[in-house]
């Protein structure tokens, strides 16, 4: 920064180091913490009050899953497939999904991981059901979501699990 020749009061030099440190720091003249008394007189800018701009909904990916809901054989195993919505504004995206309710024998397989420059290739997560000894068809219901974002991005999708076990007989009335 360069002053004009001449008399300059310190007032207007400090003035002119402040405004040119806020343009460069983004901070805002005027606003100081100061040191309590007797310190060593050390003074923090605090950040801008100005409102920063806040992401809209379409700015944040959301998960996509197809189908919404998967047909699971006992004892075997089925794809799903996961992708996100839009590019996200950072490099990694990890995608975590949970049962949220119904047949613990349907089981998921691990998280997925989309890089940003591949956020719309379709990833496909394993779901298994274990086999079991009753002869229902059991159901669950699922959630995809965005780890780093929480609260926003959830898909929620279905699995049923065909059964294999045969439904035991019932006694045959005896004659009376």
């Amino acid at each position: 920064m360069r002053f004009p020749h001449g008399r300059l009061r310190r007032s207007a030099v400090l003035a002119s180091v402040v405004a040119a440190a806020s343009a460069v720091t983004g901070l805002v003249p005027g606003t100081a913490d100061a040191a309590p008394r007797g310190s060593a007189g050390v003074v923090r800018l605090l950040p801008s009050s100005a409102p920063t701009p806040t992401p809209s909904v379409s700015a944040t990916p959301s998960v996509m899953v197809t189908p919404a809901q998967v047909v699971v054989p006992e004892g075997g195993s089925a794809l799903i497939y996961v992708r996100l919505s839009q590019r996200p504004s950072y490099g990694w995206v990890t995608v975590d999904s949970q049962r949220l309710s119904g047949d613990s024998d349907l089981l998921i397989g691990p998280r997925l991981l989309f890089p940003a420059d591949r956020y719309s290739e379709w990833q496909s997560l394993l779901v298994f059901a274990e086999e079991d000894d009753d002869a229902t068809d059991g159901t669950a219901t699922f959630e995809s979501k965005i780890s780093q974002l929480p609260g926003s991005g959830v898909a929620e999708w279905s699995a049923v699990e065909l059964d294999n076990d045969a439904p035991t007989p019932s006694p045959a009335p005896s004659p009376s």
